[in-house]
């Protein structure tokens, strides 16, 4: 909240609508504003109103972002914001159920034109005027406009205006002054198609010769002293001069139009493409453009491409600020895409340059809040990192730092995460993920998941023992080595042998008996390890030497299996070839690896997802590695922050930039390996009982395990519990299955 609290301070003064968006994106609420800014400032009070009620109590609540969109006045803004309500359907908006919420004057096309208020245009050859907000307003206008000009003609003279009128006899509104006498012969064809026409001039726009004689009108009026028509007429012209406002954002063109504006800032670019249909704007789509331009021109000739290549709905016209020299093949291959004509035009003059003009003053707006927000980031970002230093007593600002989560479904399938922060922004292509080797399936041991998400990690970052020595044996060493072999593995043709021993001390602590091929990458071999308690340092030598090679290698059964796992050696379904006559002795394979340069690079603080258990194991880890790095575990309850060896948590207040910032490392973490757990299932690597039950497939599979954690809960689960999750057919094949 406090990020948007500072670009509010930055909004327009201006009028125009907004949008509150919900951290996904999501539009919750569109309003108007005269003011956008002084709006906006009550919807970020560091203390919210209780008087606001719950409605708005809710909406507040579920704000993460907004949006403006500025107009020119505040009657563009409501016809803006009706159009957006309407297409978008806001939750906390309130929705109409019709479309009658402003009215059109309608002059139609016929020989005697007859002219009407209706609520909807409709595709008929007739001329409409609008859209105006009041029906009210624009009968009144009408009304004095006949009191000025005489057009209004009766139901009956119109329709029988082929006729000769001297046959007719005087209508009821003729004989109340409703009724210009057309039906008796009264006016001409002529000059009730000049009457209709000025009443046309004035809607168009030029409104003074009727201006001049309403107030001639009311004058006349005042000095009769009939002063309550004084006062009707008096507000009939001020409203009249309202109209003079003319709107932007809604007219009866009924031209599909795209205003495509854009905004140079500093390198960055920022464009708004405003599109009206039928003659209304009903969207603004903001597209913010990576790299760096200088030209308006530059952005126009790459951005029309891209952007139109993606759209369905491609308009008849489309408005530029400059124009550009590829218009005539960028126009020529819209035409081939939409099937017929589309004009890219840079107007200088009159209602579309109007509305270029609108998208325009957008993008620059977007653009300043943009900058906002970074700035309002890059600050919180800045304490936050040293709020962190000072109260974990760090020796520096931390510019990486790591956090860690577990993700099981009851036991199967878990799965680690490491995602990274650098200079406290999410570095997405550093994030590495962790299949949990050393927990079995139905094991559910965070502790032990974590310990091995940790070392696998932190292996890379350790200086191998100095005592530990490599030594390739030479052939007459092979030769007497393999003396006292009873069963070594073949030399098949163009394969070569090689051993290589670790030594302690000048004792052999292991020893690799190898085969080599140079059209083979692989590594195929037996690993012999005498010392079991120093399997980690003597595996840690060999990948020194071998470490991005694919290895086969035989490993007696009595080798440890964790720590061959962490090290990426696990039981290999596939034997060694039959040249090598291997035996029995079980296999273990290791993937061929590649330099990470984000697992060599030294974090400056480790976030855990968990309290004080989950801390000491990494504590344990970080001990038995020999590593120095600061540690911190995050508990989820309390959001409580806790150091290792201390019984109290940190005194970091939940709401500081330094808590937000770990909270957000912390949850996109748990996403991280949630997706990551997500996506092996999707793949079909999980199978467990569940599978068989009819019905039931790996969307509710998933929802099970994760409400009750494993199968035998599922199993002693009440039908009532069951139910909140599957339905009852579901439950029926799961009882029977179970």
């Amino acid at each position: 909240m406090e990020n948007l609290r500072k670009r509010v301070q930055k909004a327009p003064e201006k009028p125009g609508i907004y949008r509150w968006l919900n951290k996904d994106g999501d539009v919750l609420y569109i309003g108007k504003a005269k003011n956008l800014r002084n709006r906006l400032k009550s919807y970020v009070q560091k203390e919210p109103d209780k008087s606001l009620g719950p409605w708005k109590l809710s909406l507040i609540k579920h704000i993460a972002d907004l949006d403006v969109t500025v107009t020119d006045t505040e009657l563009e803004a409501l016809i803006l914001e009706t159009n957006l309500i309407k297409e978008l359907k806001p939750k906390y908006n309130v929705l109409m159920k019709d479309d009658k919420n402003y009215v059109y004057v309608r002059i139609s096309d016929d020989e005697y034109p007859e002219l009407t208020v209706v609520r909807q245009m409709s595709d008929d050859k007739a001329v409409y005027f609008g859209p105006y907000l009041s029906a009210y307003n624009i009968k009144r206008t009408l009304d004095t406009l006949h009191e000025i000009f005489n057009f209004r003609a009766c139901k009956k003279s119109i329709e029988c205006n082929n006729k000769n009128p001297k046959t007719l006899t005087p209508c009821l509104q003729y004989q109340i002054g409703q009724c210009n006498g057309l039906c008796v012969g009264d006016i001409s064809k002529k000059q009730y198609q000049e009457r209709i026409e000025e009443v046309m001039r004035f809607l168009k726009g030029d409104r003074k010769p009727a201006m001049h004689a309403l107030k001639d009108l009311m004058d006349s009026a005042a000095a009769q002293k009939k002063f309550e028509r004084a006062a009707k007429l008096r507000d009939t012209l001020l409203y009249i001069q309202s109209l003079e406002e003319k709107q932007v954002v809604s007219d009866t063109s009924r031209e599909n139009t795209d205003a495509i504006g854009i905004a140079l800032q500093s390198g960055k670019v920022q464009v708004v493409v405003l599109r009206e249909r039928g003659g209304k704007l009903i969207d603004e789509r903001s597209i913010e453009i990576a790299g760096e331009k200088d030209l308006v021109t530059a952005v126009l000739c790459e951005f029309i491409p891209q952007y139109y290549s993606m759209q369905t709905d491609i308009p008849d016209l489309i408005l530029i600020q400059e124009p550009i020299e590829d218009t005539g093949v960028l126009q020529e291959w819209l035409r081939e895409m939409k099937g017929k004509r589309v004009e890219i035009r840079a107007p200088e003059r009159g209602k579309k340059s109007k509305l270029l003009s609108l998208a325009e003053s957008n993008a620059t707006q977007k653009i300043a809040q943009q900058f906002a927000k970074w700035e309002a980031a890059a600050a919180n970002i800045e304490t936050a990192l040293s709020d962190l230093r000072e109260v974990l007593d760090l020796p520096d600002i931390p510019k990486r730092i790591e956090g860690y989560d577990i993700s099981h479904l009851g036991g199967t399938e878990t799965v680690g995460s490491m995602v990274v922060m650098k200079n406290g922004k999410p570095a997405n292509k550093e994030y590495r993920s962790f299949t949990l080797r050393t927990v079995k399936e139905g094991e559910i041991d965070d502790y032990k998941a974590m310990k091995e998400v940790l070392r696998r990690r932190l292996k890379y970052l350790t200086k191998n023992d100095d005592t530990f020595e490599l030594c390739t044996l030479k052939k007459k060493e092979r030769e007497q080595w393999s003396n006292d072999k009873k069963t070594r593995l073949a030399i098949p043709k163009n394969w070569r042998e090689e051993v290589i021993e670790v030594r302690k001390d000048t004792v052999c602590v292991a020893t690799l008996d190898l085969r080599k091929s140079t059209n083979d990458k692989r590594l195929y071999g037996t690993l012999m390890i005498q010392d079991v308690n120093a399997t980690h340092p003597i595996l840690d030598k060999l990948e020194d030497i071998l470490g991005k090679l694919e290895w086969y290698l035989q490993i007696p059964s009595n080798a440890d299996k964790d720590m061959l796992a962490l090290h990426g050696l696990v039981p290999s379904a596939k034997e060694l070839p039959k040249d090598f006559s291997a035996g029995s002795t079980p296999v273990f394979h290791r993937r061929k690896t590649a330099e990470d340069a984000s697992l060599r690079s030294t974090p400056d603080l480790l976030v855990i997802d968990g309290g004080k258990g989950q801390l000491s194991a990494v504590v344990e880890v970080l001990n038995n590695l020999k590593l120095q790095i600061p540690v911190i575990g995050l508990a989820k309850r309390e959001e409580e922050v806790f150091l290792p060896g201390e019984s109290f948590p940190v005194d970091l207040p939940n709401n500081s930039q330094a808590s937000f910032l770990l909270q957000r490392l912390r949850d996109e973490a748990h996403r991280f390996s949630n997706a990551h757990r997500e996506k092996r299932l999707a793949k079909g690597m999980i199978a467990s009982v569940l599978d068989a039950v009819p019905g039931i497939g790996l969307k509710t599979k998933t929802q099970l395990l994760n409400k009750f954690q494993t199968v035998d809960n599922i199993k002693h689960a009440s039908d009532a519990e069951l139910l909140t999750v599957i339905n009852a057919g579901q439950l029926s094949a799961l009882r029977r299955s179970l």
